[in-house]
């Protein structure tokens, strides 16, 4: 057995390193002692597990191995996750274990550090791990440094976090609610009425053969005032949201994308002698876009992404193909437009500039194709 010192001050030395070096967060989890967990999204071993209690059997082992299966379980569930790998390091565990890791649970005896240099799997995830479990500290000052590293650490995430999540002044979406809302009166001023099809055309409605401008300018148009009510409901709401999440600029840039590529997608399906107008498109990529900012904070709002997020946007698709009326293509095109652009944006302290890099290619690549298709082709 490692004596208890021994054993405090390696975990230590791995809090350090995970938490300092490679981004892992501590996951409280119910039910669970003499275990750490700790939480990387990003990383292909999700989950690491620093086992305190001292392991003596194989039966322990396996019971041990039935438990993480168990917890990673609820965990996926939490976290709408798919796929979780677990790397589980034994800190106290008897030599005479034979360890049989599974294809989601990576067994490493990590009774000392010569244990870690030895292991050639490990340091294929982790290669520079025995080298910063090296510190020129010893004793206090080595625990005072320590200390004072995850503590920084943990402060700089919780900062990050409050900052990501701050609620923000909706400035973008109370100027598209009311641009909506004077266009709405200038057709009445000028024109017959938003339900008169030669004003909506005359305004910018969306037609099969039209110019690119209407692709823009059906988006701020409505067809009644049931129309415009239900859609400035949905923006005031799904546009706070997402302001919160991505700020100003970048929701104004959603908006306007997730509504050119829902149009784009209705001129290529629409019917000829249809004319469409309505923010519904550019609002599904606003659905888009939170979705993919949730998908990416599933830590914090895996909850929130499967009681509330993703059945809304099933349930709002559900009525699309329901109601006649209803441009359905809009829809489905704004949502993926979201997404698309969402990912070419970013989330702030979160996407890597190749994501984004690979996201703008696939926004281009989208509009290219689609204004080919709706006028070229």
């Amino acid at each position: 057995m490692v004596t208890s010192e021994k054993r405090d001050l390696l975990v230590m030395k791995f809090l350090h390193y995970f938490i300092t070096e490679k981004n892992y967060n501590p996951v409280i989890v119910h039910g669970i002692q003499n275990e750490i967990w700790l939480e990387n999204m990003d990383s292909e071993y999700r989950i690491v597990r620093l086992v305190l209690g001292y392991i003596h059997n194989k039966e322990q082992l396996d019971f041990d191995n039935f438990k993480v299966e168990r917890m990673t379980r609820q965990i996926k569930l939490k976290t709408f996750t798919l796929k979780m790998k677990v790397m589980t390091l034994y800190l106290d565990i008897n030599e005479d274990i034979e360890l049989e890791s599974t294809k989601n649970n990576f067994m490493v005896n990590a009774n000392s550090e010569d244990y870690i240099k030895e292991n050639k799997d490990l340091k294929k995830f982790f290669p520079d791990i025995d080298k910063k479990l090296v510190f020129t500290e010893q004793g206090a000052k080595l625990y005072e440094k320590i200390n004072s590293d995850i503590l920084r650490k943990n402060l700089d995430q919780t900062e990050k976090i409050n900052d990501l999540f701050r609620e923000k002044k909706p400035i973008v979406t109370n100027a598209l609610i009311w641009i909506m809302i004077f266009i709405f009166i200038l057709m009445s001023v000028m024109g017959n009425g938003s339900t008169d099809t030669y004003t909506l055309f005359k305004f910018g409605g969306l037609v099969k053969d039209g110019s690119f401008l209407r692709i823009i300018s059906s988006m701020f148009l409505h067809i009644g005032f049931i129309h415009l009510i239900m859609n400035i409901y949905s923006l005031s709401i799904l546009g706070k949201q997402t302001e919160n999440f991505y700020g100003h600029l970048k929701t104004f840039i959603i908006f306007i994308f997730s509504g050119i590529v829902g149009n784009l997608l209705s001129v290529i399906l629409m019917d000829e002698k249809t004319i469409s107008a309505g923010a519904s498109g550019a609002i599904f990529g606003l659905m888009g876009a939170i979705l993919y900012f949730s998908l990416n904070q599933r830590t914090y709002m895996g909850e929130a992404l499967k009681r509330e997020i993703l059945p809304v946007i099933i349930i709002n698709l559900v009525f699309s193909f329901m109601i006649p009326a209803i441009n359905i293509y809009a829809h489905i095109g704004g949502l993926i437009g979201g997404i698309i652009i969402s990912n070419a944006l970013g989330i702030k302290y979160k996407s890597s500039r190749f994501e984004k890099v690979n996201g703008f290619i696939a926004a281009v690549i989208l509009i290219v194709v689609l204004t080919i298709l709706a006028y070229f082709m």
